[in-house]
């Protein structure tokens, strides 16, 4: 059976030498090295404590699946790098975004209980609050099987989280956007069964709405359903943590290799990210899936479990991603909390699978380390591939300029017999060809081709689903508002896409959140590319409290603290209430005051 998703969901294991273990041995684990994206023939692997170092991941632990069962688990570094304690197998890991596979395990056990309906309107559930109707819920009411799957039009694509020191809004202030939120209301602004779109805000209502039907709080709830019964006695929803099982908590590191103020945040949106829990008591419930996927679970059946697998679109099914990989299927999901990162992947069919955790964001490192699991016990779709000198064809006709989307290209060179591509305001990566007019980039396993010839040339992204339009070549002529800004003045750069806007309205490229998340999401490789996309936001969107917000995040990442705070205050005299605004001046403030 083959599954299909355009987003890698790979995940890894590990060993090496040169850092501290400890191991829960059931079977002695292989020595295992980890590896990028693309593996040629030749190359050599890195070690773990090797990428630990290059990362600066404090902590990690690992728990292999093979033959149905947790084979082992192994715990690497420090829990808390302050305090210099040890990570070991009671170690808490917040699990991020894993916690909506494990949510919807429980939804979907409440809807087999005749508790909830998967296709019913989600207001029939909820009591106290309900969602807001509009003109897209006029015409199609969101459903439960929308949330867990992503396809409800559904806002809020996650969570900030909120340190110790601050106030945590309940689960129905969450929803509204209101009180101490940091985030915004979560509403439907696209047809709910359109399209896929990332919402944990959508599993923040699915968590409302099993609150509603059981009439338990969710800790305990999924304690009953779910955690208790598989026997996941170090797991819990607990938001925050109770004193007793805070003393094993790890504590979180930031990308940029800062502490977690607080060492962890507090995540009242449970469902969406709120699980702490161990590798080995993910690794539990992967296999209690695995099983149910066979039919031999007591707490769901063998039909809903495929429901699970069964992609609703994009590649995302209930609350699990999926994906083929040479006819091998797998299912996974990836975490992010504020300093925690975690992946888990695993086989449809075939009883393996691996559970990563660890104590910082660098989910690039997890990849490696599954990867390096995934060739150590010989994993379906994992292979080693062949470099090939680049057709001359290709070194004259694949160069030049083409159009990623409405404000970014990507640029095709040749240099010395070797092809590269570059995102706008990004880093070259070289283009690798792999035959059958494929090439391929060390960071990731899609492939790209070039088809057509002289204007008629397109860039293409090889993937098993039909969401990746072509790539037409540019105009020699034609310029796009993120070339500007990356070679031209920043007033030139203004007037580009105000035209671009102007002439082009409905281009989701252009909208206030496709640039809002290009810029944040350069902050950290090309920081003056990524402020000054926000910059440009908050003129295209200027009475946007969230372009000013997201600006003065960004000022404060680069350390510019007199910028955050105009920045900030812009926020909120555009929206008083902007809880996350509001939460940054105070913690700005208080800065100053020490």
């Amino acid at each position: 059976m083959h599954f299909q998703f355009r987003i890698l969901l790979i995940f890894a294991l590990l060993c090496a030498g040169g850092v501290k273990a400890s191991q829960t041995e059931q079977q002695k684990p292989y020595k295992i090295g980890l590896w990028p994206a693309v593996v040629f023939k030749g190359d050599k692997p890195w070690t773990l404590s090797q990428r630990m170092e290059h990362y600066g991941v404090p902590g990690v632990s690992i728990a292999l699946i093979k033959g149905f069962r947790v084979a082992w688990i192994k715990n690497y570094g420090l829990a808390d790098r302050q305090a210099g304690t040890p990570a070991t197998a009671d170690t808490l890991f917040q699990a991020g975004s894993i916690s909506k596979p494990v949510a919807a395990f429980g939804a979907l056990q409440m809807v087999e209980a005749g508790q909830l309906k998967l296709d019913e309107d989600v207001n029939a559930t909820l009591k106290n609050w309900k969602l807001p109707e509009n003109e897209f819920t006029a015409q199609q009411k969101v459903t439960l099987r929308q949330l867990l799957s992503h396809t409800g039009g559904l806002t809020v694509h996650g969570f900030w989280g909120y340190p110790p020191d601050q106030p945590a809004p309940s689960l129905e202030q969450v929803l509204d956007g209101s009180g101490p939120a940091n985030s915004e209301p979560v509403r439907v602004d696209k047809l709910p069964g359109e399209s896929f779109r990332y919402s944990g805000g959508g599993y923040s209502i699915a968590q409302q709405m099993m609150i509603d039907a059981s009439g338990q709080p969710f800790p305990q709830l999924m304690q009953k359903l779910l955690l208790g019964p598989v026997k996941m006695d170090r797991s819990t929803y607990q938001q925050p943590l109770p004193a007793d099982w805070l003393k094993h908590a790890a504590a979180g590191v930031l990308p940029n290799g800062a502490d977690v103020p607080g060492k962890r945040h507090t995540y009242p949106e449970m469902a969406a990210a709120g699980l702490w829990t161990t590798a080995e008591n993910l690794a539990l419930f992967v296999v209690e899936f695995q099983n149910a996927l066979r039919g031999l679970s007591e707490l769901m059946s063998q039909d809903m479990a495929w429901n699970m697998v069964y992609p609703v679109d994009s590649g995302y099914a209930l609350g699990l991603s999926v994906k083929d990989r040479a006819g091998t299927g797998y299912f996974g999901h990836g975490g992010w909390d504020e300093g925690f990162s975690a992946e888990m992947v695993a086989s449809i069919d075939h009883g393996y699978g691996v559970v990563v955790m660890t104590n910082s964001n660098h989910p690039d490192f997890i990849k490696e380390v599954i990867r390096g699991v995934a060739f150590a016990y010989g994993w379906g779709g994992y292979d080693v591939l062949t470099k090939q000198a680049v057709p001359p064809e290709f070194l004259t006709s694949a160069p030049g300029r083409y159009r990623y989307d409405g404000a970014t290209t990507i640029n095709v060179y040749s240099e010395e017999s070797r092809l590269f591509m570059r995102y706008t305001g990004e880093q070259p990566e070289e283009l690798f060809f792999v035959g059958k007019n494929q090439f391929l980039r060390r960071t990731r396993d899609t492939p790209v081709r070039f088809t057509g010839d002289g204007d008629e040339r397109k860039f293409s992204f090889v993937v098993s689903s039909d969401d990746q339009p072509p790539r037409p070549i540019l105009a020699a002529d034609e310029t796009l508002p993120g070339e500007v800004l990356e070679n031209g003045s920043f007033a030139e750069a203004v007037t580009a896409f105000q035209q671009a806007l102007k002439s082009n309205p409905d281009d989701q490229a252009l909208s206030e959140s496709a640039i809002n998340n290009s810029g944040m999401d350069k902050l950290a490789a090309n920081r003056e590319f990524g402020i000054a996309l926000l910059r440009i936001n908050t003129m295209l969107y200027p009475d946007s409290a969230k372009t000013w917000d997201s600006l003065g995040y960004a000022y404060k990442f680069a350390g510019q603290r007199d910028k955050a705070i105009e920045s900030y205050r812009a926020a909120l005299q555009r929206d008083a209430d902007f809880s996350s605004a509001k939460a940054a001046l105070e913690q700005l403030s208080n800065i100053q005051k020490e």
